[in-house]
């Protein structure tokens, strides 16, 4: 962690809200308990005349008392009193700001993304997003996997809360272990035919109600150790619609089955 200093104090104030003229007089106030513009102004590095709105603001925040003399006299609040308002009103503009991105999300034209395909990196992120998609199934779920370690927890209580919700849910693999590991939680299962059973390097394949897909593969490229998951996917969209028809031929249709 980096050494605390002036300046690095004067940074972590602005962060939390103050201009750097606001921050450079608190801090100076700080030092000298209460003074005048001019004694500010020595101490803070900032000119005489703009220690005048700097206090005035600071004042507002409710961090600054004035005295009413000639000359004016300020002085700092507590720095307990500072920490909590500076703290809580912080965190306010924070939620008030992810309030506002929350009303605004998905508000744009949904052609903008129809065709959009994207990209997914790791093990992890790629378990994210197939939970993420799988949640908002509104009829039928095929999930497909070769490896039992690709069964994770995550996605199979996502698929548990979709079949129990009365959607149609099916977990496919041509490895019995998977099959079986799959009926244990109580999921129907469909054999992938050997002939059909997608290339080694496959991981993970999700269909959701003919709308969404996605396709993860296994990948060395700029991995330092072993490999590295890297998934597609795509929602109403012509290719997801094309690969979505596909899978379901590659699979054989185990939902007519």
């Amino acid at each position: 962690m980096t050494e605390m200093d002036d300046e690095a104090a004067i940074e972590g104030l602005t962060q939390l809200g103050l201009t750097t003229y606001e921050a450079r007089v608190f801090l100076a106030l700080q030092k000298l308990g209460s003074a005048s513009a001019s004694e500010v102004s020595e101490v803070a590095d900032v000119p005489r005349s703009q220690v005048y709105g700097a206090a005035e603001r600071l004042e507002e925040r409710g961090l600054v008392e004035t005295r009413q003399s000639t000359p004016t006299v300020y002085r700092p609040v507590t720095l307990e009193q500072a920490r909590t308002r500076l703290l809580d009103r912080l965190a306010e503009t924070g939620a008030e700001t992810f309030d506002y991105l929350e009303t605004v999300r998905d508000t744009r034209a949904e052609t903008e993304q129809s065709e959009a395909i994207w990209l997914v990196k790791g093990e992890d992120a790629v378990t994210s997003r197939v939970a993420e998609l799988a949640d908002v199934a509104e009829e039928r779920l095929l999930y497909a996997v070769a490896d039992p370690s690709m069964l994770d927890e995550t996605v199979l209580d996502t698929l548990a809360t979709a079949r129990d919700d009365g959607l149609e849910v099916i977990v496919a693999s041509s490895t019995p272990a998977v099959r079986e590991a799959a009926r244990e939680r109580g999921f129907d299962t469909y054999r992938v035919p050997d002939e059909r059973d997608p290339d080694v390097g496959t991981a993970r394949v999700l269909l959701v109600d003919r709308r969404t897909m996605l396709l993860s593969v296994f990948s060395s490229t700029d991995v330092a150790e072993g490999t590295q998951e890297i998934a597609f996917w795509s929602v109403d969209s012509a290719f997801a619609a094309v690969l979505l028809g596909f899978l379901e031929e590659w699979f054989d249709d185990p939902f007519d089955s």
